[in-house]
């Protein structure tokens, strides 16, 4: 499927509905499907280590990866890069659910959201649930990852910005919109590409709206918690935001397109 000119690179970010998406790539792909990570979890892999992956490795078609960061890759060929957004308080519930219970094998979460949350609040912007979305996708350099004295301004306008130049974004809580979006922008360049649905590794009710949600997290955290997680957060709210009406921006071109 596609020619060696035409890659897909796939922002794994964690708990954005990644599992399910590599699921229908390597559905597509198969072994032309490639995923890779660091030996830490926190670890970052850089462009400039990503464009060696992708020229190391002239077989493969889709590069999928939690640790890799924009820019995008120049490696002369067309890329085709992926990305999912998630409300970030929403984020943090299937966060725990998978740190505290699926990920140590547990019927029950060892302990209680509220618990989880201040744990994860202990040092400033230092886990996966505090600003995430944003300082990941607001690099700018292919050789490193960008210092910790950029204002808040900066990193969610250059995360937007990244957002925003892009022809796909997928929202986890508009799922089978995004992977209709999703089909549309692969098969031009991969004919025969077809979304087959799944949703794999997926830990919370699908059938509850993001509205009702927030109302059972804030229920279960406590009203001070609750805005204390919408406050360190408000940078991924901002971005989340903003990807949503890029989605709504991208579906129109797609139908005008037709």
């Amino acid at each position: 499927m596609g020619n060696s000119q035409n890659i897909i690179v796939h922002y794994h970010l964690f708990k954005n509905a990644g599992t399910s998406v590599d699921h229908l790539l390597k559905r597509n792909f198969g072994d032309k499907w490639i995923g890779f990570d660091g030996e830490s979890p926190g670890s970052i892999i850089t462009t400039e280590a990503l464009e060696n992956t992708i020229n190391s490795t002239p077989d493969k078609l889709v590069f999928s990866s939690h640790q890799i960061v924009p820019p995008l890759p120049d490696v002369g060929k067309n890329v085709f890069p992926v990305v999912f957004l998630r409300d970030p308080v929403d984020r943090i519930k299937s966060a725990y659910l998978f740190e505290w219970k699926k990920q140590l094998g547990l019927d029950f979460p060892k302990g209680t959201l509220k618990e989880y949350v201040e744990k994860k609040f202990t040092y400033k912007r230092k886990s996966s649930v505090e600003e995430f979305q944003t300082i990941r996708l607001s690099n700018t350099k292919p050789q490193a990852f960008h210092d910790e004295s950029i204002s808040d301004d900066e990193l969610v306008e250059r995360a937007c910005h990244f957002i925003g130049s892009l022809d796909f974004v997928g929202i986890v809580d508009e799922f089978d919109r995004s992977m209709l979006l999703l089909t549309g922008y692969l098969s031009q360049a991969f004919p025969g590409f077809e979304y087959v649905p799944v949703k794999a590794n997926v830990l919370q009710d699908t059938s509850l709206d993001q509205k009702k949600k927030r109302e059972i997290i804030q229920d279960e955290l406590g009203q001070e918690l609750f805005e204390m997680i919408v406050e360190r957060n408000r940078l991924d709210e901002k971005l989340y935001q903003y990807g949503r009406r890029h989605l709504e921006h991208l579906e129109n071109q797609q139908k005008e397109a037709v």
